[in-house]
């Protein structure tokens, strides 16, 4: 559907001299077995501590030792996983740009559930090793819910790490709103908080042991130095230099394109293919944040963003009006054109995922031909679709599309290898991005894979929600 110019044209900001292309980010300082070694060190120091202070001999002792060892372990493990958890939400710059956003993401999300499961087996062994000398289940209850210094606190904490991994379980999880959710899960922040005291005062590991002691403490606040810096300083500075919108053009019925300019492009390091948090400055809107896809490579006329109303804060964002200030926190994603240099390009993109391709495409060369291969469910839902056939003829590509329900299509499976492979000859010999729903990106997966298109050729955002 055309936009609506007469709209468009009364949004939209005359333009201030030429365009130049914003810097790139500047790639990662991490090699691709640096975070296997420093996670193999962590892992290595926490099972040292255990082993240090007589845990493997105790394991195997006698029973009350035994359950007390595997306590004391079980323990290390979950407090371990917390902090590189924690650690991964911060987004450190170097590791973000190594990994990907939402890769970190779903690690995190690992580490989270494996916290938890760590965390039942702790509280498990230690009521059993409570028991283990004739002491009742209740009396053992007791003390280690209130009785015993810090233990107390040490109780809201498991009890606010099960609600956070039951609440992210994704049964749950899409029963609730993502404001909801969110902020359920920064209680978990609270649960660390409050359980530390009883690792240093009670963890046979750090009570009787200074340099054990320090070294646990000094981890924590280097973790909480992390979050501090990386994950609240950036958005601390996004709020304080806010970017502006500065047009929003119609698309269609749902779909707007707007674009966010102003000083603060100045500190912004962005590529084509990449995504950002908008945080919408405005009375309601301030306390949340949703990831947008670029729509265009970033300049210094502005950011474009193609967002589709689907009756959640996409759509109040696209009826801000001009000069609405947003805090941009970004952009991120490792899903640009530099990983496609030197090779062909094929782009599989359906519904609004077709921003980041539109992104991407003004930054390929001639000699990468790309193709876009296009799912919608009608005409009406081929957004930017003049932009690419125009980008695409001049980069000797082209974009070819797929229109109408899935039970109206000629083939059953439009993704298949087969079919991929009778659209684009050459589909294994092409670096290949896939931006869409999730139904389409494991669709797209499986039949590159049986188009003998290699893993690492393929690309893709991770959904972490």
């Amino acid at each position: 559907m055309p936009p609506n110019t007469r709209q468009a044209s009364r949004l939209r900001t005359p333009e201030r001299g030429p365009a130049r292309a914003l810097p790139r980010p500047r790639p990662s300082a991490l090699f691709g077995t640096d975070i296997w070694i420093i996670a193999a060190a962590y892992v290595a120091c926490v099972f040292g501590l255990w082993a240090w202070h007589g845990g493997v001999s105790a394991l195997t002792s006698n029973w009350l030792d035994g359950w007390l060892s595997l306590s004391q372990l079980s323990g290390l493990l979950a407090s371990a996983c917390g902090l590189f958890g924690v650690v991964l939400i911060a987004r450190p710059r170097t590791l973000e740009r190594h990994l990907g956003l939402d890769k970190m993401f779903v690690w995190h999300r690992y580490l989270g559930e494996s916290m938890a499961a760590l965390l039942a087996v702790h509280i498990v062994s230690a009521v059993i090793a409570g028991t283990a000398d004739g002491t009742g289940l209740w009396a053992v209850i007791r003390n280690y819910t209130g009785r015993q210094p810090y233990m107390a606190m040490a109780t809201v904490g498991g009890l606010l790490i099960f609600v956070v991994t039951i609440t992210s379980l994704k049964s749950i999880r899409r029963q609730m709103s993502y404001e909801t959710w969110y902020f359920v899960h920064l209680t978990a922040y609270v649960a660390l908080a409050v359980s530390f005291g009883h690792e240093i005062v009670l963890g046979n590991d750090f009570a009787d042991d200074k340099v054990a002691r320090w070294f646990w403490v000094a981890l924590h606040v280097g973790v909480l130095a992390a979050v501090l810096s990386g994950r609240w300083g950036r958005t601390i500075m996004s709020v304080l230099r806010p970017l502006r919108v500065e047009s929003v053009v119609p698309l269609g019925a749902d779909i707007s394109a707007i674009t966010l300019g102003g000083p603060g492009l100045s500190r912004l390091e962005a590529h084509g293919g990449q995504f950002c948090m908008l945080r919408p400055l405005r009375l309601g809107l301030w306390w949340q944040s949703h990831p947008f896809s670029l729509s265009a490579a970033p300049t210094t006329r502005g950011l474009r963003f193609t967002i589709k109303d689907r009756g959640d804060a996409s759509g109040v964002i696209n009826s801000l009006k001009v000069g609405t200030r947003v805090a941009v926190e970004g952009p991120y994603g490792v899903a640009t054109p530099d990983v496609a240099v030197g090779s062909k390009v094929l782009c599989i993109v359906g519904g609004v995922g077709v921003a980041p391709a539109r992104a991407m495409l003004e930054l390929l060369t001639p000699d990468q031909q790309p193709i876009v291969l296009y799912r919608a469910r009608s005409k009406e839902d081929l957004v930017h679709l003049d932009e690419m056939q125009q980008i695409a003829k001049s980069l000797h590509g082209e974009v070819l599309t797929l229109v109408g329900p899935s039970v109206s299509l000629a083939v059953k499976d439009p993704f298949s290898g087969d079919s991929l492979t009778r659209a684009i000859p050459d589909v294994a010999e092409r670096t290949v991005f896939v931006c869409g729903p999730d139904s389409l990106v494991h669709a797209a997966r499986r039949g590159l894979k049986a188009a003998g298109v290699p893993t690492e050729n393929v690309h893709f955002e991770m959904v972490w929600w």
